[in-house]
C-alpha cells in the first residue's frame, strides 16, 4: 500500500509561537492546550478533526488558563538536534513526535518510591518503641505531592458519561474532591514533625489520636490505581505488548504486597503496645523483642521472612505465634497464599477445570474450589476480551500459514484492533433477538455521533432519520486505504463518522477544502496582525459525506478517488436504500444535489489545471550559455 503524501500546503500550529505581540495567553495555550502526540489523547480522541475542535473550544473559552489533561504541560520531551555548518554546532531546541511523560511520569516515579519509603519509615522509624524517630526521607516527596495537588486543581478531566473534556474549575474541584483530594492532602503532611511535642513512647501514656495521625501518610497507598493507570499508558504509548505489561504489573504488585505485609507484621505488635499502653518488656506478642540484633535491616529481614513463610505455608517464621492477634494475622497470610496458588493454577488450567476436581478435599481444597468459582466468574466478565485474544492468535496463525508479509500481518491486526476495540462480539447475533423498535433505537443511538456532526442530518424529521440510519452499514478503513477509485461504477455513498480522507482527481491531483475556524474569524474581525490558532482543512473530516455524485445520475462513474489519511469509521448507504430514504425527502435531496454539483465543478476545475500543468512545455537548458560560464 502506497502511503498518501499530502500535496497541499498545511498551515499547522507553530509549537513555539514567537509571533508579535507575544503574550502570556499565547505561550500558555501553546503549552497547556491539547496535543495529539500525548499518550492519553490517542485513547479518547479518535482523529485529528476531533482534536482540532477540542483545541479551538479550549482556546476560545473563558477557561483557557485551565491545563488540558492531554497537553504539553503534562507530556513533554526536549530533543536536541545538532547540525554542523562550517564546523559550528547549532543546538536546535525543538519538540518532536517522540515525547517523554513529564509530570505524569515524574509522579509515577514518585509513587513508585513512596510506596516503599512511606510504609517503611512509618513502621520502622516513626512508630519505633525505643526512641522517637523523625522521617526526613519523605519530605521531598511530600513537597512534590503538594505541587501535584495544586496542578490537579487546575487540570481538566475526561468525563466518561458525556465523553468530553471538562474545563470548569468548580466541576474540576468537585470531581477531585470526590476522588483523591482528601487522601492526597491527608497523606502529604509530615505529621511526625508536627506532633513531635505530643509524641510519647509506649508505656508512657501515649495519645491515641497522635498515634493515628502519625500513620495517616499510609493513605498514599490508595494512589496505586493512578500508578497502575500511568504505567499502562506508558507501555501502550511505546507499543509494548500487553503480555509484558501484565507480567511486569503482576510481579510489581506481588513485590509491593510482600513489602507492605512485612511492614504490617512488624507494626501490629508495636501498635498494640501504643494502644494498650504497655512497655516493650511486658509485650508477649512482640517477636522483635526476642531478636539479638536491633538494627533496622535485621528487623525488616525477619519480618519479610515471617511473611514469606506464612504465604508459602512452609512455617511460622522464627517464632511460633502464641496469642490471638499474631495467629489471626498468620492465618490470613496463609489463606492469601492459598488463593494466590489457586489463581496461578486456574490461570493455566481454566480450560481444563475437570483436572482440578480431584484436589477438592479438606479446608485448603475448599478454598481452591472457591477460588475456581471466583475466577470463573471473572473469566465470564472478561469473556469478550479473551475471545479477542483468541481471535488475535488465530490471525497470527493465519498470517503464518499463508506466509503473509510483516506489513500485511500488522494491517490485519490493526484492523481487528480498531474494529472491535479489544473486545470481540457478534453484532448480528445480538440484534437478532431484539424487537424492531429496539433495533431502530439502538441504531439511532450508535450513530448519534454521526448525526451530530453531519450538517445535512440536522433538522430532519425523526422518521426520515430513523429510515436513513436503519439502512447504514458500518465500515472501517485503515490509513492509505482507497475507499473510492475514480472511474469505477458507483453504487453507494459514504458518511464519515470519524477520521480524515483526501479527495483526488483521476490524474492524482488533490482537491482542497478550505475552512476557517470560529476563533480565526473572531481574530480577523478584530483586525489582529497575528493568528492564535489557524487551521487550513485540506481534507474531509468528521460529518462529511462523499460518493453521492454517482447516485444522483444514472450510469455515472466516480469522478474522484477518496483515500483515508487515518483510521476512518464510515457508514455506507447503497443505491436502492438511497432512493428509498433520501429521494423521498425533496429538501434533503436538493441539498445533496447542490453539494454534489459544487464538488463536480471543483473536481473538474482541479483536473483541468493539473492536466495543463502536466502538458506544459519543458524549457530546455541553454548549453552554449552554460559552456560559456564554465
Amino acid at each position: 500500500m502506497i502511503e498518501h503524501i499530502c500535496e497541499l500546503s498545511l498551515k499547522r500550529e507553530n509549537k513555539f509561537t514567537f509571533l508579535k505581540p507575544l503574550t502570556f495567553k499565547i505561550v500558555w495555550t501553546t503549552w497547556c492546550g491539547i496535543s495529539k502526540y500525548t499518550p492519553k489523547c490517542s485513547f479518547y480522541m479518535d482523529n485529528t478533526a476531533t482534536m482540532v475542535a477540542e483545541k479551538i473550544r479550549h482556546t476560545g473559552s473563558k477557561y483557557w488558563w485551565i491545563i488540558h489533561p492531554f497537553s504539553y504541560a503534562r507530556h513533554v520531551l526536549y530533543i536536541f538536534y545538532f547540525s554542523s555548518y562550517n564546523k559550528t554546532y547549532i543546538v536546535l531546541f525543538l519538540i518532536k513526535r517522540i515525547h517523554r511523560f513529564m509530570w505524569d511520569t515524574l509522579m509515577m516515579a514518585i509513587f513508585f518510591i513512596a510506596f516503599f519509603t512511606i510504609p517503611f519509615m512509618i513502621c520502622f522509624v516513626i512508630m519505633d518503641y525505643e526512641i522517637i524517630g523523625l522521617d526526613i526521607v519523605n519530605i521531598p516527596i511530600y513537597v512534590i505531592c503538594w505541587i501535584d495537588i495544586m496542578l490537579n486543581c487546575v487540570t481538566g478531566y475526561y468525563d466518561k458519561k458525556t465523553m468530553s473534556i471538562e474545563l470548569k474549575p468548580i466541576k474540576i474541584f468537585i470531581f477531585y474532591l470526590k476522588g483523591f483530594l482528601m487522601p492526597d492532602v491527608l497523606s502529604s503532611f509530615p505529621f511526625d514533625h508536627m506532633t513531635l511535642r505530643w509524641r510519647r513512647l509506649p508505656g508512657n501514656n501515649p495519645h491515641y489520636i497522635v498515634t493515628l495521625i502519625n500513620i495517616m501518610p499510609l493513605m498514599k497507598l490508595t494512589r496505586y490505581y493512578t500508578f497502575h493507570s500511568n504505567l499502562y499508558y506508558l507501555f501502550t504509548h511505546f507499543k509494548i505488548k500487553s503480555f509484558y505489561f501484565e507480567l511486569y504489573s503482576t510481579l510489581l504488585l506481588g513485590l509491593y504486597f510482600i513489602f507492605w505485609c512485612s511492614c504490617l507484621c512488624y507494626s501490629i505488635p508495636i501498635l498494640l503496645m501504643y494502644f494498650v499502653n504497655i512497655p516493650p518488656i511486658e509485650c508477649e506478642d512482640c517477636w522483635m523483642m526476642k531478636l539479638e540484633d536491633n538494627s533496622l535491616k535485621f528487623r525488616f529481614n525477619n519480618a519479610a521472612f515471617i511473611v514469606l513463610e506464612n504465604i508459602l505455608s512452609s512455617g511460622y517464621g522464627i517464632f511460633v505465634p502464641e496469642t490471638d492477634i499474631p495467629i489471626i494475622f498468620n492465618s490470613i497470610l496463609m489463606i492469601i497464599g492459598r488463593i494466590i496458588v489457586c489463581y496461578i493454577l486456574v490461570i493455566h488450567l481454566y480450560q481444563k477445570l475437570c483436572i482440578i476436581k480431584y484436589f477438592f478435599f479438606g479446608l485448603s481444597n475448599m478454598l481452591l474450589c472457591l477460588s475456581v468459582m471466583f475466577l470463573h466468574i471473572k473469566a465470564e466478565r472478561k469473556s469478550s476480551e479473551l475471545k479477542f485474544q483468541e481471535l488475535t492468535v488465530q490471525i497470527k496463525a493465519y498470517a503464518r500459514q499463508k506466509q503473509l508479509l510483516p506489513h500485511m500481518k500488522k494491517r490485519l491486526l490493526a484492523y481487528y484492533h480498531y474494529r472491535f476495540k479489544n473486545a470481540f462480539f457478534r453484532t448480528k447475533r445480538i440484534l437478532s433477538d431484539l424487537t424492531e423498535p429496539l433495533r431502530e433505537e439502538i441504531a439511532l443511538q450508535s450513530c448519534r455521533r454521526l448525526i451530530e456532526n453531519t450538517a445535512i442530518f440536522k433538522n430532519l424529521p425523526r422518521n426520515i432519520l430513523q429510515s436513513i440510519v436503519k439502512h447504514l452499514k458500518f465500515e472501517l478503513y485503515l490509513p492509505n486505504d482507497v475507499i473510492i477509485k475514480a472511474g469505477t461504477q458507483g453504487d453507494c455513498m459514504f458518511f464519515l463518522s470519524s477520521g480524515t480522507v483526501a479527495v483526488l482527481t483521476p490524474t492524482g491531483k488533490e482537491v482542497s477544502f478550505l475552512k476557517y475556524s470560529i476563533l480565526d474569524l473572531r481574530l480577523y474581525i478584530a483586525k489582529k496582525k497575528f493568528t492564535l490558532c489557524y487551521f487550513e482543512m485540506c481534507h474531509l473530516t468528521d460529518g462529511a459525506h462523499f460518493g453521492e455524485v454517482a447516485l444522483l445520475v444514472a450510469d455515472q462513474r466516480r469522478v474522484a478517488s477518496v483515500v483515508s489519511i487515518e483510521v476512518c469509521e464510515l457508514y455506507r448507504l447503497d443505491r436502492k436504500d438511497f432512493r428509498n430514504c433520501i429521494a423521498v425527502h425533496s429538501e434533503l435531496f436538493a441539498r445533496i444535489e447542490r453539494i454534489a454539483t459544487e464538488r463536480i465543478e471543483k473536481t473538474v476545475r482541479a483536473e483541468e489545471q493539473h492536466k495543463r500543468f502536466l502538458m506544459r512545455p519543458v524549457r530546455e537548458p541553454n548549453l552554449h550559455h552554460i559552456s560559456t560560464k564554465v
